[in-house]
């Protein structure tokens, strides 16, 4: 349905997944957003678009060892909540990370992505990710991506400079509800 109305770019947060609907659906460009098994790496090398939850550099390693002629966009996820149950790099460790990623020429580091703890104000996690996010366009010139913000707090994201947000849920929900 949401494709027959011109969406194209959808996300997925497992990895098979990806790769069953990157088959069936091929016209539609498919974004990574979960966390990554190495020995999952081949599917996103192969059917992921952009990847936007690199965290850790052996994940990343495992991905680029699959790429073939091709370079793959890349978000780095980092932890901007604070809550030990969420993926992605911690904010001190961004740089040696973002040092680390961008030696590997398989990779394009293009912006990067995190996700503010529920029941809470957003607001603050995301204006640290847009000064990260900053920092390293003034250190380096090269990141210019801004992911953040789901369905229950994207107007917060667009309004502390998100380039991307996600709105998964508020889209397939409606879409579930009016197949009943």
């Amino acid at each position: 349905m949401l494709i027959d109305a011109g969406q194209c770019d959808f996300a997925e947060s497992r990895p098979q997944n990806l790769r069953d609907r990157a088959i069936k659906f091929p016209h539609a460009q498919w974004h990574f957003i979960g966390p990554l098994q190495k020995n999952k790496a081949k599917y996103i090398a192969q059917y992921a678009c952009m990847w936007h939850s690199l965290c850790d550099l052996e994940a990343a390693q495992a991905v680029a060892k699959h790429l073939q002629k091709r370079t793959l966009p890349v978000l780095i996820q980092v932890n901007i909540s604070g809550e030990s149950q969420k993926q992605g790099v911690q904010p001190k460790a961004l740089p040696e990370l973002y040092t680390a990623l961008s030696a590997m020429k398989e990779l394009q580091i293009i912006g990067l992505m995190g996700m503010a703890a529920k029941d809470v104000n957003p607001a603050p996690a995301f204006r640290l990710l847009h000064e990260l996010r900053d920092d390293l366009q003034q250190e380096y010139g090269t990141i210019r991506e801004l992911c953040m913000g789901m369905s229950g707090d994207w107007e917060t994201a667009v309004q502390e400079g998100a380039t991307m947000v996600r709105l998964g849920s508020s889209l397939f929900d409606a879409v579930a509800t009016d197949q009943k």
